[in-house]
């Protein structure tokens, strides 16, 4: 499988041209081919979908380890970013309440559209620690809001 220098795509190995951008595919010397990571060179595109559903997955059995009965608010989990702010317990609930976690899941999503869209490996890695960062940070913040949000009678 040839990867496009271009647009990350991947090709026959017979392919002289990328079939979706038509840029010209180069012969990689013996050495680049053997899988080394280069930051520089584009990344295919089954590669970061692999990363990313290998995250989210990390993020539902942390979540399942930590707190089964989480799983339940789900729809509700870009919410614990919140929880990192300033008083962020007391925003976080208000948020919950006025749907500010619709915001947060169209963050995740522009987030993910501009990682995707990254044409060189290196910049869709720095993308993907930021995302993952987050995520790890979403799900202390979602159990410190459970916690909070257990305490109120």
């Amino acid at each position: 499988m040839k990867v496009c220098q271009g647009c990350g795509c991947e090709n026959d190995d017979s392919a002289e041209r990328c079939r979706r951008c038509g840029t010209k595919i180069e012969a990689l010397e013996k050495s680049e081919s053997q899988g080394d990571l280069k930051f520089d060179e584009p990344m295919p595109t089954s590669d970061k979908w692999r990363l990313w559903l290998g995250a989210w997955g990390l993020v539902a059995a942390a979540t399942l380890v930590i707190n089964p009965s989480s799983i339940l608010v789900a729809p509700f989990f870009p919410i614990g970013l919140l929880v990192w702010l300033p008083h962020g317990e007391e925003k976080a609930i208000a948020g919950w309440m006025i749907g500010a976690w619709v915001i947060g899941w169209i963050f995740y999503g522009l987030l993910t559209t501009i990682m995707f869209k990254a044409k060189k490996s290196g910049v869709f890695f720095i993308l993907f620690v930021i995302f993952f960062t987050l995520l790890i940070l979403n799900i202390a913040g979602c159990q410190r809001l459970m916690q909070t949000a257990s305490g109120i009678h």
